[in-house]
């Protein structure tokens, strides 16, 4: 007889049950049809449904009221308040980056690690109007789609950068995006440079800087990026920024033994 060497069913379940969350908190905002969940977990629409009536009755889940739509449910925020104090770096960053934000009329994106994707958790207004700049705070993205992620992907081991740069591609593949080209020419600038540096890679005029916020081991774990105008972030001004957010990023760096990262 040959040994089973495949996942748990019960694993599986459970990582399957994990992938539909991570999914369900990418449009909090509007929601997911039933279809279009199970098309983007790659999963078969009753396999999704039945997961979906699980996480509904755990609280996990629920409908956007007067629709047919599923997002995030009240025990997802409610575990979310429980794991804030050890882990909410905003806390510790907020007040230097919205005064960052302030004093360079630019948008400060605060940004943390989540396997493949880059999860914004804190976003600050300078005085110019941006309106390009959709990410807001709770948006999950792949790494390679933007500066703070780039930042964090281009500092981790060689090995897990090949595997989460190939996994970002497929994914924007999958979407029908056709920017792979465009991005690789972005990673590949970034690791030359040591920082992510979107040169309106990804919409025209828009450019980004961002740079990693790491552990006590030395590992990315966040970052901070500044977007603005290309024409605002040329190489004297860019310079200069990446040098106060490299300081900005130190400081943070600091404060991390009070918390568990």
């Amino acid at each position: 007889m040959t040994k089973r060497t495949s996942v748990p069913d019960g694993a599986r379940s459970l990582h399957r049950a994990i992938g539909l969350l991570r999914l369900l908190s990418a449009r909090t905002a509007t929601g997911w049809r039933l279809s279009d969940l199970a098309q983007e977990a790659a999963l078969e629409h009753s396999t999704v449904h039945r997961m979906l009536s699980c996480l509904l009755k755990e609280r996990l889940a629920m409908r956007v009221s007067g629709t047919r739509r599923y997002t995030l449910g009240p025990l997802a925020y409610e575990l979310g308040v429980a794991a804030a104090p050890h882990f909410a770096i905003e806390r510790l960053a907020g007040p230097a980056l919205a005064q960052l934000a302030a004093e360079t009329r630019d948008i400060v994106f605060l940004n943390v690690l989540s396997g493949s994707e880059s999860v914004c958790i804190a976003r600050f207004e300078g005085r110019k109007a941006l309106k390009a700049y959709t990410v807001e705070v709770g948006t999950r993205r792949p790494l390679c789609l933007s500066a703070g992620g780039t930042a964090m992907l281009i500092g981790l081991p060689r090995a897990d950068q090949a595997r989460i740069e190939a996994e970002n591609l497929q994914a924007i593949q999958q979407r029908g995006e056709k920017r792979q080209s465009v991005i690789r020419r972005m990673l590949q600038r970034s690791r030359r440079l040591g920082y992510g540096w979107n040169q309106e890679d990804l919409i025209p005029g828009i450019a980004a800087i961002g740079i990693a916020i790491r552990s006590a081991t030395g590992s990315p774990v966040a970052s901070i990026s500044l977007g603005s105008s290309l024409a605002e972030l040329g190489l004297p001004r860019r310079v200069q920024l990446i040098d106060r957010l490299r300081r900005e990023a130190e400081r943070i760096e600091q404060q991390l033994v009070s918390l568990r990262y």
